[in-house]
């Protein structure tokens, strides 16, 4: 007997013994899942989560734990991401860097966390770049610091350094259209030309040897083109620009001083013109409205369309190209977006009375049982009774008088302040209230009639309808549409169907409000007052009895809307500098082509003398060729800078061929306008003929000077006459010159004779 007590007890011992350890186990669990709790109350969320982690692994199987915590980490997650982001918009580079990478050490796969420190490392780069456009600018170069800004841009518009400096770039652009193939080097150099029904072929010659710039020409291109062209101290490039375009020619640039030449005909572009390929990714716009702009604007030659990645690949000139990159950062922008914050108050007030006797208003009375044949009356008429044997059986009349003196107040307010975020344009609905469904009764005949109910939903309560439109000046124009709607009652209709009563209120308005400016719409106001008078018959239009034998019910209610919406402008359009709204375009044929210039010419600097009808020659000034103030040490190939005396100088070719014709330009340099000089030209006769009408010696005596029609400059056409290849000489024996300001001889420096070979 003592045994099995022994056993029992050791059996309840281990059973309690088990329970406590249970017991204990469980509280030590809830215990972490307690101090989670109150750590995540507290806003403590990493440290809750962590408790959190340790509840999950103490029990595992705990459902409630296992929903908290992957609510926990979420929470937990966004808040470490937003701060990160924070960092990341605000600069702090490192730091933002530093709070993605513990993000992805404890979730190694979130790819925001991922995108942000590229993100971090992306801005890095663009500061850097940013950097040496500073330099550049610093150091004058317009141009090559918005060249660079604008790479920045298109990687991300919203940099804040770039768009920064792209706002004082703009300030001293004279022109904002990107200029990657302006030339460079030699072509800088400024030069003063006056020629005259010179050749093409001679004029890219003496810019060749100016500045040793080199010109190779396609073979379609006519050399003995006359051109007439006076420009002072100006740039060779633009000089060039000016020829080019005036006698239908384009270039290729091969180096930085060398340029290929070629007719400016649709079929040489296909062969010369260089195009680039270069993708568009449109983020907010429509890339069908997109495209459709740049073909009707830059005329662009291949577009390639992608709908589902809302880009488009376009085939074109680098001109075009960078014209388009303009087109699409000005059209490809963020729709604007507006918070609306909107508190909807409903105050409704009710009053009611009940206030007087309430007297007796009725006799009620039972008449005998009838006998006999009257047994089958249901009724008895009171004329009946006594002339028929029948009496009251009973007679009733209330002996209770009520006074009713009840006075109820209610009071009701319901406000509703809901927010809601809009694009431009769009319509923002609200509706605050209920679905009520009413009935409609559908009968099938037959001879068992089939009814059928559909339930029909309609909104009851305050719906409000918003379509806002946001001014570049940051104001809000708001379509705006309010309606207040109850339920009054159910409205009896055929075949025993009912239909719901519905009270409505509305009100529809424009309103214009500035950024955070808050407007208020009041007066939806419903005031009713219904009065119920009961009484005695004929007391009740008694005066001064009225009042004291008759019940009065006064039911008194009144409610109003009140509406205050405030816009807040999320984000708007950028306002854009003239400089953006407007640049330069290029021509009609040539899309992003940058413009034909020169500098502005002094008065009275350069004097263009009409021409002669017998000798049609190059026309020289003093400074012809010479560089301007700033640039003096620019070479001068027609000039002896360490001469003090005025120099003849004799272009001629070096190879011409039999029968053919070309041209000997002879010019006196370094001589002020006020000098006339003479010289005497000696040629073979017999080997060239002088195609001036004059006569044809040999010799040939030049005036030069300021009473001379072709100024300090002349041109002489000659042909090869003579059959037989070989050689022949040009040459200048003699000249004199005169001031005749002071009646002054000058000494004048005589060139070298020229040879030319005859092939």
């Amino acid at each position: 007997m003592k045994s099995w007590r022994i056993i029992v007890f050791s059996i309840l011992l281990t059973i309690t013994t088990g329970c406590a350890i249970d017991n204990k186990s469980f509280l030590l669990r809830n215990v972490a899942f307690s101090d989670a709790q109150k750590l995540v109350s507290e806003g403590k969320l990493e440290s809750g989560l962590q408790k959190l982690e340790q509840a999950a692994r103490e029990e595992p199987e705990n459902k409630e734990i296992r929903t908290m915590l992957a609510r926990l980490r979420e929470d937990v997650l966004g808040k470490q991401l937003f701060e990160a982001d924070n960092l990341l918009y605000a600069g702090e580079l490192d730091q933002a860097e530093q709070r993605y990478q513990h993000i992805l050490n404890n979730y190694p796969f979130n790819e925001r966390a991922k995108d942000g420190i590229a993100a971090a490392n992306l801005e890095r780069r663009h500061i850097v770049i940013v950097e040496s456009a500073k330099a550049l600018l610093a150091k004058n170069d317009v141009n090559g610091a918005e060249t660079i800004v604008r790479a920045v841009l298109q990687e991300n518009p919203q940099q804040s350094h770039a768009r920064q400096l792209i706002s004082e770039i703009n300030s001293k652009l004279s022109r904002p259209e990107v200029t990657d193939l302006v030339l460079e080097s030699a072509f800088k150099k400024p030069v003063s030309m006056e020629f005259k029904d010179a050749d093409l072929k001679s004029i890219f010659e003496i810019m060749s040897r100016t500045a040793g710039i080199n010109f190779v020409f396609d073979k379609d291109i006519r050399q003995d083109s006359k051109i007439s062209i006076f420009v002072r101290n100006n740039t060779i490039e633009d000089i060039l620009k000016l020829i080019l375009t005036t006698n239908q020619l384009a270039y290729k640039v091969i180096n930085n001083n060398s340029l290929l030449i070629y007719p400016n005909t649709p079929a040489k572009l296909k062969d010369y013109q260089e195009l680039a390929v270069r993708s568009f990714q449109v983020a907010y716009t429509d890339v069908k409205q997109m495209v459709a702009m740049v073909r009707g604007i830059v005329k662009a030659k291949d577009i390639y369309v992608n709908e589902q990645l809302n880009l488009f690949i376009m085939r074109d000139t680098l001109e075009a190209i960078r014209l388009t990159e303009r087109l699409v950062s000005l059209n490809d922008l963020a729709e604007p977006e507006v918070m609306l914050d909107v508190a909807i108050l409903e105050i409704a007030r009710g009053n009611d009375f009940l206030l007087g006797p309430n007297m007796p208003q009725s006799v009620t009375f039972s008449g005998l049982t009838p006998v006999g044949a009257a047994q089958t009356a249901a009724t008895a008429n009171l004329n009946q009774i006594g002339a028929n044997g029948l009496g009251l059986k009973s007679f009733a009349i209330s002996n209770q008088v009520k006074i009713d003196f009840m006075h109820n107040l209610t009071t009701g307010d319901i406000l509703a302040n809901p927010r809601i975020r809009v694009a431009n344009r769009e319509k923002a609905k609200i509706h605050i209230g209920e679905k009520r469904p009413f009935f409609t009764a559908n009968i099938q005949p037959g001879i068992n009639s089939v009814v059928t109910s559909t339930p029909t939903f309609i909104d009851l309560g305050v719906k409000l309808d918003v379509e806002p439109r946001i001014g570049l000046n940051d104001e809000v124009t708001m379509k705006t549409t309010l309606e207040v709607s109850n339920f009054v009652r159910d409205v009896p209709g055929p075949s025993g169907a009912t239909a719901p009563l519905v009270g409505t209120r509305n009100a529809e308005t424009i309103l214009t409000l500035r950024d955070g400016e808050t407007q208020v719409l009041a007066g939806l106001i419903d005031n009713r007052e219904l009065r119920t008078m009961t009484g005695l018959a004929g007391i009740l239009n008694i005066p001064g009895l009225d009042r004291l034998f008759t019940n009065q019910k006064i039911n008194r209610t009144r409610s109003e809307i009140v509406l205050l919406i405030t816009p807040r402008i999320i984000r708007n359009i950028p306002k854009l500098s003239n400089l953006e709204r407007e640049y330069h375009f290029g021509t009609a044929s040539e899309a992003g082509k940058l413009p034909v210039k020169i500098q502005k010419t002094a008065a009275q600097s350069l004097a263009i003398a009409p021409s002669g009808s017998g000798q049609g020659g190059l026309r020289g000034a003093p400074s012809a060729f010479a560089p301007s103030n700033d640039q003096q040490d620019v070479p001068n190939p027609f000039a002896n800078a360490a001469a003090s005396e005025p120099t003849l100088t004799m272009q001629v070719p070096t190879n011409v061929g039999l029968d053919k014709e070309f041209s000997v330009n002879v010019r006196l340099v370094g001589a002020k306008a006020t000098v006339n000089a003479d010289a005497q030209l000696n040629y073979e006769s017999s080997v060239l003929e002088l195609l001036d009408g004059g006569a044809k010696s040999g010799s040939r005596s030049l005036k030069l000077g300021r009473d001379q029609v072709s100024g300090l400059a002349t041109q002489l056409r000659f042909k090869v006459i003579t059959s037989n290849p070989g050689q022949t000489e040009i040459s200048i024996q003699s000249a004199t010159a005169e001031d005749i300001e002071n009646s002054d001889s000058v000494n004048v420096t005589l060139p070298a004779a020229a040879t030319i070979n005859i092939k």
